[in-house]
Formats: structure tokens, sequence, C-alpha cells
């Protein structure tokens, strides 16, 4: 799931942005030759959320939640699309110069949004003043702090807006905005353009992205013991339900991916050794495959088969070398040829995919089909070198291969908003609800239901060791569930369900009845029609 990131504080040292030209068709007004005034302090500032409110993200903002001006210490803002600071003066005023600093430090998450829009209210309509976009990349690792600044040239306005996307963390402070009281007017400006693209609905079973997914069981392996090993017995209770009550048994997931821990080194040896795992007989896919055969002939289902879904290990840039490959040695630290490790992570994910495929045609199952793979990585990175371009290859890769790449990103991750146009087929979204434990606020559902409907996501659903040993904990659980349901997200839409080291077997196999009724909510909700 998401990893949680400390925030690191000021910066090293400044850049300052060069002024921006004015836009195509706006007029320009020649500076009244009048004393500047320093009007930030006059002004009352709200700020507005782009994208999906969240709570919780906006109660971990106030951590640092410093003066956007008067002081040194940084306000922050965490996700939700982008943030809009509108300050109103107490009069009108021929603008001179806005300015705003911002910090990047990307091993902290705190990043440069890719631009600042500057506008004005002028005469009732908003007008674009310009936009700064930074010279420093979001692959720089250095700690440093950038100054957005633009030329109002005098535009004469009593509102002034500033716009930001937040991918992740962005810091802000030292707001400063200069003017005169004499001077400046109104001009033939373009007003601002925008909007959102038409509402979507939530991945369903039935859309042909999902390619027939309905309820997928995360399976971690390769790691941790008896905890990452799966038998049949384990898998037996995943893909069939068979309800206390006596009434008639069922399949229940119809799908498994398969994932590996995060403790997976980046390593041909280690990516190697893991799909060794999958494939040793008796566990994993093998166990799989013996445990659909043993519903099958329960159920009266020849035929059946459990769709399989595989991850790819996430090459991350800057970790060595990694093996080789089409007869030479790859890196993924750069190089003069290949800075960025581009090719050498394209190729290292190549090979998997090939090395994949062989072992999956040599194993033969009889009751798998290997529906497609899943991209490891929960965000597109905005600090990773070339992130998107290797997002498109192993796309591209899988494709060849005749699969789909499919992808699960944490609540808000970066790239929520362009899963699609990165060259993933199909993702489904976490909500992190369960996670947040007794805090939860049940409005994060809400939210990414929001966010499923607009981006077009599945959603998962998520289940921690807390809901099998404390009551509380597993009433919230129930009260997600039934959130969901009432919203209309149980059977029409696409699930994949995350359930730790085998937190569902374990409740499947347990004598509590408090505990096995986690396994028959869990159950009755994926198996509504």
């Amino acid at each position: 799931m998401e990893r949680k990131r400390a925030i690191a504080g000021a910066a090293s040292f400044a850049l300052t942005a060069g002024l921006i030209a004015w836009p195509g068709g706006a007029a320009v007004w020649a500076a009244t030759q009048t004393s500047t005034l320093d009007l930030t302090s006059q002004a009352t500032v709200t700020t507005d959320v782009q994208g999906q409110y969240d709570a919780t993200f906006s109660r971990m903002e106030q951590t640092y939640s410093g003066p956007l001006w008067g002081g040194d210490s940084w306000r922050g803002f965490l996700r939700q699309g982008g943030r809009d600071i509108t300050l109103t003066l107490p009069q009108s005023y021929s603008l001179q110069t806005i300015s705003i600093q911002m910090e990047q430090n990307a091993g902290s998450g705190i990043y440069y949004p890719s631009h600042v829009d500057f506008s004005a209210n002028v005469n009732g309509t908003w007008v674009q003043l310009g936009t700064v976009r930074p010279v420093i990349p979001p692959t720089d690792k250095r700690n440093t702090t950038y100054t957005f600044r633009i030329d109002a040239k005098g535009v004469r306005a009593q509102q002034i807006r500033i716009s930001f996307p937040v991918q992740v963390w962005v810091f802000a402070r030292h707001l400063t905005i200069t003017g005169s009281t004499v001077g400046g007017g109104s001009a033939d400006l373009s007003p601002e353009t925008g909007g959102s693209p038409g509402a979507q609905q939530p991945l369903s079973p039935g859309d042909a992205r999902s390619h027939g997914i309905r309820n997928m069981l995360l399976a971690y392996t390769g790691d941790h013991g008896d905890a990452g090993t799966w038998s049949t017995a384990d898998f037996l209770p995943m893909v069939m339900y068979q309800p206390q009550n006596g009434a008639p048994a069922q399949h229940l997931f119809d799908t498994v991916l398969f994932l590996p821990y995060s403790t997976l080194q980046d390593k041909q040896s280690a990516w190697q050794a893991y799909l060794d795992d999958l494939f040793r007989p008796g566990q994993q896919l093998s166990a799989l495959d013996a445990a659909v055969g043993q519903a099958n002939q329960i159920l009266g289902t020849p035929g059946y088969r459990e769709k399989v879904v595989i991850a790819v290990p996430y090459p991350a840039y800057g970790d060595g070398v990694w093996g080789a490959a089409n007869g030479g040695s790859l890196t993924f630290d750069g190089s003069a040829q290949d800075p960025n490790a581009l090719s050498a992570r394209t190729q290292a994910v190549q090979w998997y995919l090939q090395t994949l495929q062989a072992d999956w045609n040599r194993a033969g199952f009889q009751n798998l089909t290997l529906a497609g793979v899943y991209w490891e990585n929960e965000a597109i990175d905005p600090g990773a070198p070339a992130e998107t371009r290797l997002i498109s290859g192993a796309a591209q890769a899988a494709h060849a291969q005749g699969w789909p790449l499919f992808w699960i990103p944490f609540y808000d991750a970066p790239g929520t908003d362009a899963w699609s146009q990165a060259g993933f087929d199909a993702a489904w979204l976490q909500s992190n609800f369960i996670e947040q434990g007794a805090a939860a606020d049940a409005r994060r559902i809400t939210e990414a239901e929001q966010t499923a409907r607009r981006e077009g996501f599945g959603i998962e659903v998520e289940l921690t060791e807390a809901v099998l040993q404390d009551p509380g904990m597993e009433a919230q659980y129930q009260a997600f569930l039934q959130h969901l349901q009432q919203d209309g997200f149980a059977g029409a839409v696409s699930h994949a369900y995350y359930a730790g080291s085998k937190l569902l077997v374990t409740a499947a196999q347990s004598p509590d009845p408090a505990v096995r009724a986690v396994y028959d909510l869990t159950a009755q909700f994926a198996l509504q029609p």
C-alpha cells in the first residue's frame, strides 16, 4: 500500500524564475510612474481544492501550516488535485508583480508543481495573466527553492488567483503582491478556459477493459515463509464459497493477482527466483490450479478457468546493476548512452515478460488462464526519470505477449488522473480507508467512489489484520462494505481485494464465529449480482 514519507525542512539554495511573455491577444499597459506598494498584507486569502477533497490529507497538512507570507516557515499542500489560492484586496489596484516561492525535496515527496497559473478578476471575469514553469525538473534530487513570478503589466484588479497542481506535496511561502493605487485599466483579455471531461462510470465487470475481472484477490508470494506460500487448501475457500447455513456453494474470486512483497530486490536473480517460486510444483500457481480443479468437481463446472494476473516488478532508477539481457549488462543507474536507464529498465521488463511467457507455456495449467500483468508501483512518480515512457514501454512489451497491463494506485496517487494515457489498460483505486484505523473518515469512501466515477476506476476492497482482532474494526469493515453497496459500488463494479498475507484464508478457516464472519461478509459482498 502507500508508503509514508517524512517531510523535510527548509531548502539549501534558491533560484528565481524569469518573467514570462504576456499571453497572445492580451493588452499591455505602460507602468505608471508612481511608488510601488507591497499589497500582500492587505489581502484576505481563501484556498480551494481543485480535485476531490480529502479530510485525512487536510488534517495532515496542518503539520505544515506556516503563513503564505510574513514568515520563513512553509505552508504544505498534500494531493487532492491542486489548489486555487484567491487573494482579495480591500480595493482595486494597478498590479505590478505577483510571486510565490516553493520548495522541492524529492526524497521527502515535495515537488514543484508542473506549472503555476496567475489570473485576475477584471470587471467580473477571471483572466489569465500568465503561467510560469519551473526550470528545475522533478528528477533533480537536490533540496531547492524556486520563485514563480510574473509581471502583471499594470492590470487593475481587486482579486488575484494563484493556481497549481499538487502531485504529492507542494510547499509554498513568501507570497508577494506589488502594485500602485493609480494607473492600469481593463483590456480585451482572454478569459480563463478549462473544465473537466464528461463524467464516466466506474469500471464494471462487463467493460471490455476489465477483461472479465469481477473480483480479483491479491496474493503475496515469494517471502515471509508460510505467509507467502499458498497451498491448495489455502486457495480452495478463495475460489469457492461454501456458506455455513447449508446454502449451495459457488465460485468466489474469479481472478487471483500474484505479486511480490516489497522485499523483492531489483536484481535479475531475484526476479528469476520470484518466478521460480511462482511456478514451483505444489504451491502458488500449481496450488491454485489444483484448487480450481477441486472446485469444478464440487460445483459441477467442468471447463471453468480461473483468471490469473502476475505482477511486473518495478525497475527503480538508481538501483544499480540489474543483470544481463540481449547480450549486454544492464544497470538502472544510467549511463552516458542511457542517462535515465530507460533502455536498460525497459529491456529488464521485456526479459521478465518473455521469461514469464515461457514458464507459463511450460506449466500447462488445466484450470487457469493468464489474463494480464500488473504494474507493481502504485504511483506514477513525478520524481522518477522517464517514468511515463517506462510505463508506456512496459505496456507495449505486455501487449506484444498478448496481455493487458493493469494498475492499482493508492488513493490520490500521482498519475491517477492520467492512468489511461500512461498506457494502463484498466485500473482499480485504493481507498486506503480501513488502513486509517479507528480514526478513519467515511468521507474517504465517498471521495474514492467519486474519483472512480470520474476516472473510470474499479475499487479495491481492503482488509487489515486489525479487522480480525478488534470488534470495532470489524464493525468498521462491515460499514465500509455497506457504504459501497448503498452507493452502487457492489456487484456492478469490478473489485480488487487486498487482504494482507492470507487474512481471508485465516478468517475462512477460523473456529471463532466473529473471525469467520469477516470471510462471510466479504464473500456475500463479492457475490452480489
